[in-house]
C-alpha cells in the first residue's frame, strides 16, 4: 500500500533587487552608526560648531544637533558656574610675608563660548593661563601698599581692592565674575605672636587708663561733693547770721522803743499796779518808799 506524496516546495527567491536595497540600507546603517552625526548638547551647556577645527562664531542652543560627519564637530562647554581657587603668597610694605587664598566665582556665557573654546579649550587650560597668573599678580599689587598690620585693621577696604582689581584684570577673557572672596590673611608664626603680644599690651593699657580715668572721675566726684557740703555749710551759716542779725536789730529796736515809752510815771503807775499794798517792815533812813519814792517826795 502506497501512501500519496506531499507536493514539493520550490525554495522563495528574493529579487536580487531587494536584496541590493536591504545590504545599502544596512551599509547606511553602519555608516550613521560609526561616523555619529547626532550630537546632544544637555541644559547648561551649550554647543560649539568647528568647520574642520575652524570655530564658528555662533553657540548652539541646548538640545539635539547634526553635524557633518568629518566635515564638521559639535562640542559641548558649560556655561555653569564655576570657581577657581588660587593659594597666594605675597608681601605687605613693611616686608611680611602674608598668605591668602581668593576664590573666583563665574561662569561663561553663552556669547562668549566659542571665543573662550577658541582660545582656552578647557577650564583647566583658562585656569593656569589666565586666572590664577592674575590673581597672583593683583593680590601682590594690593597688599604691597599696606602694612601687616593694616591688612587687619582695614580688612574690607584691602577685600574689596582686590576684588575690583582682579574683575577688571579679567574682564577681556570671555568671564562673567560672580563673586571674588578673599580668605583671612595669614603671617608668619613669629609675627603672629607679635600682634598678639601687641594687642595684648594695648589691652592692658586701655584698662589701666580706663582705671584711672574711673579714679579721677571719682576724685572730682569727691571734690564735687565736699564743696558741694562746704558751700551748704557756709550758706547755711550765714543764714543762721543773717537771721541772727536781723533777730538782734528786731530786738535792740524794741528795745529802744520801750525804754522811749517808759516815763517815770508810766514806770511808778507800772509799779503801783503790780503792788500788793503791803508796806516793808523796815525802813532805813533816806530809803525810798516802794513803788512810790523817798520819805522827802512822800513828805512833800
Amino acid at each position: 500500500m502506497s501512501f500519496p506524496q506531499p507536493p514539493s516546495r520550490l525554495p522563495v527567491q528574493l529579487p536580487s533587487r531587494m536584496i541590493k536595497l536591504g545590504v545599502v540600507a544596512l551599509g547606511a546603517v553602519a555608516i550613521i552608526a560609526v561616523l555619529n552625526p547626532f550630537y546632544q548638547i544637555a541644559s547648561g551647556y551649550c554647543g560649539i560648531l568647528t568647520n574642520f577645527g575652524s570655530v564658528q562664531p555662533s553657540a548652539l542652543e541646548p538640545g539635539l544637533h547634526i553635524a557633518i560627519p568629518v566635515y564638521q564637530k559639535i562640542i559641548s562647554v558649560s556655561t555653569q558656574p564655576q570657581t577657581i581657587t588660587s593659594h597666594e603668597q605675597a608681601a605687605t610694605h613693611d616686608l611680611q610675608d602674608v598668605r591668602t587664598s581668593v576664590s573666583v566665582t563665574f561662569h561663561i556665557a553663552q556669547a562668549d563660548a566659542p571665543g573662550f573654546y577658541r582660545d582656552f579649550r578647557t577650564l583647566d587650560m583658562l585656569a593656569r593661563r589666565i586666572i590664577e597668573p592674575t590673581v597672583s599678580n593683583d593680590v601682590k599689587a594690593i597688599t604691597a601698599n599696606y602694612n601687616a598690620e593694616e591688612l587687619i585693621t582695614k580688612r574690607d577696604l584691602v577685600d574689596g581692592q582686590i576684588k575690583d582689581l582682579i574683575i577688571r584684570s579679567l574682564q577681556p577673557y570671555h568671564l562673567t565674575i560672580h563673586s571674588v572672596n578673599t580668605a583671612n590673611f595669614a603671617f608668619s608664626t613669629a609675627y603672629a605672636q607679635a600682634i598678639e603680644a601687641k594687642q595684648v599690651a594695648q589691652q592692658q593699657a586701655l584698662q589701666a587708663q580706663y582705671t584711672l580715668q574711673q579714679t579721677q572721675i571719682s576724685a572730682q566726684a569727691q571734690v564735687v561733693q565736699a564743696k558741694a557740703q562746704a558751700d551748704a555749710a557756709i550758706a547755711t551759716a550765714q543764714g543762721q547770721a543773717q537771721a541772727l542779725l536781723v533777730t538782734s536789730q528786731a530786738q535792740a529796736k524794741a528795745n529802744s522803743l520801750v525804754s522811749q515809752s517808759l516815763t517815770p510815771a508810766l514806770l511808778q503807775q507800772k509799779a503801783l499796779d503790780r503792788w500788793s499794798g503791803t508796806m516793808p517792815t523796815y525802813l532805813s533812813a533816806g530809803a525810798p518808799l516802794p513803788f512810790i519814792g523817798t520819805m522827802d517826795a512822800v513828805q512833800k
